[in-house]
């Protein structure tokens, strides 16, 4: 049974944990209307082509310096640079040919907030420019923590039903053979990759030795994956770092290539990830809640 209640000892161990004591850090209380309002902030700072504005930035005023983030079917995100490139940078035009869209209109259809802690579930008007520009709405359920800069300083994110939406894309591209179409998108998406290997990825960078050895490795020694399999050792992981090339080569260049690079690897099992232990820059839990399983 789950019940709430005050307890100061209790409190005060929610509200400070490690880091935020060692620098002397609290947690503000933002409150109801301010948390709704940084909520729309990001969202319009998402959405295309305001988002191009906080890529070129390199670092987002957005994000805090220590910025923990995590997205459910890729992997977790440190530090402010790296947040810019993924949540701003990977949604805006390419020249890659892959899965990932340009974010347009967007409505909050839930929300609730407490102290600096805010969930919400997002529609966003997704447009998808490799899939002849078709647009689908994308759920995207958020948990954000915020600072008294208006910072992120921690996210959880959760693309809802991607898998389904991964389906219906490549299914798009011929409604009337599914394995044409799946053929089809492999071939298109193995092809971007190694074209941009070939244009970013130069001297202590290069992955593959030719267009071949990286089109053959792509299609035949790794599988395609599935929708939660963004962050595996996979041509769909591939496909999305492959975006982040053009920002920084020296850092993304190995995530496309054969080892995966740390971030297209097969290094974590299900019952890990479901147990992992990842944020420490705040509590997910209110200081005046106390949640207790008895």
């Amino acid at each position: 049974m789950l019940h709430t209640s005050v307890d100061l000892y209790t409190l005060t161990l929610l509200s400070v944990n490690p880091r935020q004591a060692a620098s002397g850090q609290s947690t503000p209380n933002l409150g109801y209307d301010k948390l709704l309002e940084l909520q729309k902030m990001f969202w319009n700072r998402f959405e295309y082509p305001n988002n191009i504005k906080e890529a070129e930035a390199i670092n987002s005023t957005i994000f805090s310096d220590d910025v923990q983030g995590r997205v459910s079917d890729t992997r977790n995100f440190e530090g402010r640079e790296l947040n810019t490139e993924y949540i701003f940078g990977l949604f805006t035009p390419t020249d890659a040919t892959g899965i990932i869209g340009r974010p347009g209109d967007w409505e909050i259809l839930q929300f609730v907030a407490n102290q600096n802690i805010a969930s919400a579930s997002t529609r966003v008007q997704f447009t998808f420019p490799a899939f002849n520009n078709v647009s689908y709405p994308v759920v995207i359920d958020t948990w954000l923590t915020w600072n008294e800069q208006d910072q992120i300083t921690q996210y959880d994110v959760t693309f809802r039903w991607f898998g389904y939406l991964l389906q219906t894309l490549v299914a798009s591209v011929d409604k009337t053979n599914a394995t044409h179409a799946a053929g089809l998108v492999v071939h298109q998406v193995a092809t971007s990759i190694c074209n941009s290997h070939a244009r970013f990825c130069n001297g202590t960078n290069v992955q593959y030795s030719s267009s071949d050895e990286c089109y053959d490795f792509l299609t035949t020694k790794i599988r395609v994956g599935q929708g939660f399999e963004l962050g595996m050792d996979t041509l769909m992981c591939r496909s999305v770092h492959e975006i982040m090339l053009k920002y920084r080569p020296d850092v993304h260049c190995s995530h496309i290539g054969k080892s995966g690079g740390g971030m297209c690897v097969d290094d974590v099992d299900y019952v890990t990830k479901a147990s992992e232990q990842y944020f420490v820059n705040a509590p997910w839990i209110p200081n005046s809640v106390v949640v207790k399983n008895c």
